[in-house]
């Protein structure tokens, strides 16, 4: 597992490092969410929702599939593939701090069937793994981050257990 400035980036994974998610390929479907980094720039997560669009069965790439809220940032989680819905992390409704705790396990947020047979060619070409991501999130981490407050400022990553 690779770690950058306190965040964890576990190498079995793909990554979409601009919109801070991740991707695990398994048995024919694709497990999604949040990076690290990406619960880091969010902040405590305070609400999930799934969209009726993901409850239905399909959603198109780019479609929403939940809506994250935290106490300074509210966005989409957005399709990376045209697919069937085969799950939604319901955890999440109840105790949607589980994307702070654990990111990469039981803070997942979705599962994905590909329309495309195969995995690989169904998603889009900005998702990485191994050595190019853990660059590509290096390389953006060495950026200035731009905090609630509207100040720059150098960016680490928090992790939340005292929130347990």
């Amino acid at each position: 597992m690779a770690t950058i400035r306190n965040c964890e980036l576990p190498d079995d994974l793909l990554y979409d490092v601009g919109r801070d998610l991740w991707a695990r390929a398994m048995a024919g479907e694709l497990v999604l969410g949040l990076t690290d980094v990406g619960q880091t720039r969010a902040g405590h997560i305070q609400l999930v929702s799934f969209t009726r669009r993901a409850r239905g069965g399909h959603v198109d790439r780019g479609e929403s599939i939940a809506v994250l809220e935290s106490a300074k940032w509210v966005g989409p989680l957005t399709s990376p593939l045209a697919g069937d819905v085969v799950g939604l992390n319901e955890r999440l409704l109840e105790r949607p701090k589980l994307i702070n705790l654990d990111p990469y396990g039981e803070g997942w947020i979705a599962r994905l069937r590909p329309s495309a047979s195969d995995l690989d060619a169904a998603l889009p070409d900005e998702w990485e793994s191994g050595p190019m991501a853990v660059a590509r999130y290096d390389h953006k981490l060495r950026q200035p981050f731009r905090s609630v407050s509207g100040v720059d400022e150098d960016f680490w990553c928090v992790h939340c257990s005292e929130w347990d």
